[in-house]
């Protein structure tokens, strides 16, 4: 068994499926967390923000359309986005799409504002 993350006790390298996919905790330093997030075409992720987290995703495979409060991006491989604490978003992938996620680690930061799956509207 792999180094524990700090994400939900799952070690570094494996995977946590999620309804809309998955999510692979690689790396932790300095308060940096690095994800990988892969969703499935026709899954989307919750709409939902975060209170403190601060997050930066790279678009390594595939194509998303990410839904934001005032607009509508398409996001394609090559491309980042980031995402400031509060800022609403959802993912919402055109194809397979995997994602590398850069972000500060705060556990139960998650505030759903509407979700496909019924989860806790906080995690």
């Amino acid at each position: 068994m792999g180094k524990q993350s700090r994400d939900e006790e799952v070690p570094f390298g494996e995977q946590k499926e999620k309804p809309w996919g998955y999510e692979r905790p690689l790396a932790e330093f300095k308060g940096l967390f690095l994800k990988e997030l892969f969703f499935r075409k026709g899954k989307s992720s919750s709409q939902h923000y975060h209170e403190k987290k601060d997050e930066f995703f790279y678009i390594v495979k595939g194509q998303v359309r990410v839904l934001l409060a005032d607009k509508e991006l398409v996001l394609a491989a090559g491309d980042t986005l980031h995402i400031s604490p509060g800022q609403e978003h959802r993912i919402e992938p055109i194809q397979d799409t995997l994602i590398l996620e850069l972000g500060t680690r705060m556990f139960g930061d998650v505030i759903r504002v509407a979700d496909d799956y019924d989860r806790a509207r906080r995690e």
